[in-house]
């Protein structure tokens, strides 16, 4: 079995591109808060408020990172790559939290009227802040999806969704300036707030099913074409298949029929290679548990096995395995007695 560690080269990925968003998230902050200060404009202050909860997000995501990266141990057999998901999940309740602000600082501003100033040298502060957001943005999700990170790549997508907040603002109060029309600024803010509402419940949702064990649809389809491309004469059916993430790391159970004249050796070597041809074919870290299910005699149209001694019916077709077809459930556990007869000596 591999050891439930996860990868150095991953690992000192991740933290990098966490300590890099801490420090982009710091810098854009700054340019997006001396731009309020400028303007006095809420539009402005929703969207820093945005950057200053990606500096506390990208601290946590720091914190997260590290803790994940432990390998497992005693009392955490799984490993720590869960951690991970309780940092997206924060994230987006403070997302959420924030959006309530914007709102109620928006709606005050509407009631008393905004009163907007250097709105020329603001609109060049916070467009170079898109810019920057930009950038770490695509670093974050790119180095996300490399590593295998759901933390990385909620965090480089959040930061996408403040780029299209920061170009909202940025066009609406290029309109207002125009037009004299200052009551769109904290319109505009409470477009933004509802636009933050849903991107962090979006966050809280999915981390919330990765901690549940949400089954992740690509995740199976990668293992089962797996499974059917290094399948062997004697994997004669699989069933039952479930995995689960912890961090970058894929852990996975699955039953296996296999010929049921198979001594225990030839079990334990099978299960092994399983392992390892899956793991390498769909490129995912982790481990796989099989349980051995012996074959019986409905098993035999579908069953490749040369020189079978206990073959009941003739071949005819191998039934190739799709994802519903691993996942369905074990229907077959009480079959008859009469099925499991020993092979002839």
């Amino acid at each position: 079995m591999p050891e439930l560690t996860p990868s150095p080269g991953r690992v000192d990925a991740k933290q990098r591109a966490a300590r890099i968003a801490l420090a982009g998230g710091l810098a854009i902050l700054g340019i997006k808060a001396l731009a309020w200060l400028l303007t006095d404009s809420t539009a402005i202050l929703s969207d820093a408020a945005e950057s200053g909860i990606n500096v506390a997000a990208a601290g946590m995501l720091w914190f997260s990172v590290s803790l994940a990266a432990r390998p497992a141990d005693r009392d955490h057999p799984y490993g720590h790559g869960k951690a991970e998901l309780f940092s997206a999940a924060i994230e987006g309740a403070l997302i959420a939290g924030a959006a309530g602000l914007i709102a109620l600082e928006s709606l005050r501003a509407l009631w008393t009227g905004p009163e907007l100033r250097q709105l020329d040298l603001g609109l060049a502060l916070l467009f170079t802040g898109g810019l920057g957001n930009a950038a770490l943005s695509f670093y974050m999700i790119r180095t996300g999806r490399r590593t295998d990170s759901l933390a990385l790549v909620a965090d480089g997508e959040h930061l996408r969704s403040d780029v299209l907040t920061t170009a909202g603002v940025l066009v609406g109060l290029t309109a207002a300036r125009w037009t004299g029309w200052m009551w769109l600024d904290p319109l505009i803010a409470i477009g933004v707030a509802a636009h933050l509402g849903r991107v962090g419940c979006d966050l809280v949702r999915r981390a919330v099913g990765g901690l549940m064990d949400e089954a992740d649809e690509r995740e199976l389809e990668r293992l089962t074409s797996a499974l059917e491309e290094c399948r062997q004469q004697s994997w004669v059916d699989v069933h039952s298949m479930r995995a689960r993430r912890a961090g970058d790391l894929h852990l996975v159970d699955l039953h296996l029929v296999v010929p049921r004249y198979y001594q225990v050796d030839e079990l334990h070597t099978l299960g092994e290679k399983l392992e390892e041809a899956v793991l390498q074919h769909s490129d995912l870290r982790g481990e796989i548990i099989s349980h051995f299910d012996p074959c019986r005699p409905r098993h035999c149209p579908s069953c490749t096995m040369p020189e079978c001694p206990i073959r009941a019916e003739p071949f005819t077709k191998r039934e190739p395995l799709t994802v519903d077809r691993v996942r369905r459930p074990d229907d077959e556990a009480h079959a008859p007695p009469e099925s499991l007869t020993p092979p002839p000596a």
